[in-house]
């Protein structure tokens, strides 16, 4: 059984499908990409499967279950997360705000997390309590052997 699978899914903004019939499926195993140009639906496509677009048509199944239409909230109880692309940010909350509001919904101490980010990208410790807005940070590359 895979991971994820999408079958015929339609969907997109104002009454005008970006989706027409995308199909996919993942692995535990695997890693996926999604890979085209602009305005190919790449993003529509992962807002549908996160339950932040309408989806038409079609199912999204997650460890076979289905999670069409699914609330986002649910989502990450489910272990799953969306990240947004760069300036999908709150501009007036700082760094380490924009951070925490990826754990909304946790109960525990994720500190160790922050702090686990902050290891990756440095530059962004540094940057922590500045409004994210204003906040650039180049020449950052992560790889798994530590930031360059």
């Amino acid at each position: 059984m895979a991971l994820f699978e999408a079958t015929n899914v339609h969907g997109g903004y104002g009454g005008m499908n970006i989706l027409n019939g995308v199909n996919m499926s993942l692995e535990a195993d695997e890693i996926g990409v999604i890979v085209g140009p602009n305005g190919a639906g790449k993003s529509t496509m992962l807002k549908a499967i996160f339950g932040l677009l309408h989806v038409n048509e079609g199912e999204i199944l997650l460890r076979g279950e289905p999670i069409t239409n699914a609330d986002p909230v649910e989502l990450v109880k489910r272990k799953m997360a969306f990240v947004p692309q760069e300036k999908n940010i709150f501009p007036t909350l700082t760094v380490e705000e924009n951070l925490e509001m990826g754990a909304f919904i946790r109960q525990d101490d994720f500190q160790h997390m922050l702090d686990k980010v902050y290891s990756f990208f440095p530059p962004l410790a540094d940057k922590r309590h500045q409004p994210a807005a204003s906040c650039r940070v180049d020449n950052v590359r992560w790889s798994p052997w530590g930031v360059h």
